[in-house]
């Protein structure tokens, strides 16, 4: 706080009287000269209910199981204030695509290929894609729609030996969506056996739109940037941000097109290991040319966590109930979350 202090004089009297006030002091707030943005591992909440849910068995893996407030939107708005920039336009959307590689690490496996998923959540189903199918038919991916009532198996499977059984829980219309990747084999037993795969790479593709605009007041130049961000693992391109200074209505747009078919997009994948996050954010702030006044922001992040099943669980593949056995297995989620 900055003291101001105004000095009255009374004339009838033989001294002067000393009035301070106190003013608020202006906080200048930077804009974004910089794509990077650090992501956020799950809340303790929301994360203790995931691990709770996929040690259930399948059967009783039940939408009732994902309490807390799991599934409710992540919306916030400003108070109300005088002083704030009122906003004629600010559109924020933003999804992410994880293409996530299978392998073995160690010695002897270097010339193994890795087969790679995409996991694409929509709001009313999942796609899954294979970088090796086995069946021709399921070169384009299978569309699975989230159940209703508890889980269901979806057994992908893939040449050589990177086949995957996914658990798709009754996470319709969440903000949160997520599936359950445990790599395995079906042996002659009928049994769904541990192949010993762990995550050895991801890649992502994203789509992105920020649409900004507002009226400037006072006859001063008022500013407005769009942007994309992301963390490090998550390719952008080269324009990732447009800004535009104005006295009337400045705007500025940006946006990022998702491929048809992600899996088949190019791009480079970073080596890692489960656990990882990763995020990409529609970024809109408003201000004058000096200061960010108000910031619209729309993220979406993906994370994901190993498990291990500890004891056999019977899962339905076609016709037939077999034992999901023991071994790894990963959680892949999305959550999205929106700040005006």
């Amino acid at each position: 706080m900055r003291n101001v202090c105004a000095i009255s004089v009374v004339i009838a009297s033989l001294f002067s009287a000393g009035v301070c006030y106190a003013q608020p002091e202006q906080v200048v707030t930077p804009f974004t000269t910089s794509p990077a943005i650090e992501g956020e591992a799950l809340d303790a909440d929301r994360s203790k209910t995931l691990t709770e849910f996929v040690k259930l068995t399948p059967k009783k893996q039940n939408r009732s199981a994902l309490t807390g407030g799991f599934c409710k939107p992540v919306f916030t708005q400003p108070e109300a204030s005088p002083d704030q920039v009122k906003l004629a336009l600010a559109l924020v959307e933003t999804e992410i695509v994880p293409i996530i590689s299978f392998g073995k690490e160690g010695a002897g496996h270097e010339s193994t290929p890795p087969v790679s998923y995409s996991v694409e959540f929509g709001l009313d189903n999942v796609t899954l894609r294979s970088s090796n199918p086995r069946y021709e038919s399921q070169a384009h991916g299978l569309r699975v729609a989230y159940p209703y009532d508890s889980s269901s198996p979806v057994w992908f499977e893939a040449k050589g030996s990177g086949s995957v059984l996914f658990l798709v829980p009754p996470v319709k219309d969440c903000s949160l969506q997520f599936v359950v990747a445990c790599p395995r084999a079906y042996s002659n037993a009928r049994t769904l056996d541990d192949l010993k795969l762990t995550i050895t790479g991801v890649r992502y593709v994203v789509s992105a739109k920020a649409d900004g605009l507002f009226q400037a007041s006072g006859g001063e130049d008022a500013k407005v940037i769009a942007s994309t961000l992301a963390t490090g693992r998550v390719d952008l391109p080269s324009s990732w941000f447009s800004a535009n200074v104005s006295k009337d209505t400045p705007s500025a747009s940006v946006k990022v097109q998702m491929p048809l078919d992600p899996l088949a997009s190019p791009g480079k994948t970073s080596t890692t290991n489960a656990p990882f996050h990763d995020a990409v954010e529609s970024h809109l702030e408003f201000g004058s040319t000096a200061s960010v006044k108000r910031v619209v922001r729309s993220r979406a992040t993906v994370e994901v966590a190993p498990f291990v099943l500890e004891t056999p669980q019977p899962v339905r593949i076609e016709r037939s109930e077999v034992p999901l056995n023991p071994g790894s297995c990963f959680v892949i989620s999305r959550r999205k979350e929106t700040h005006y």
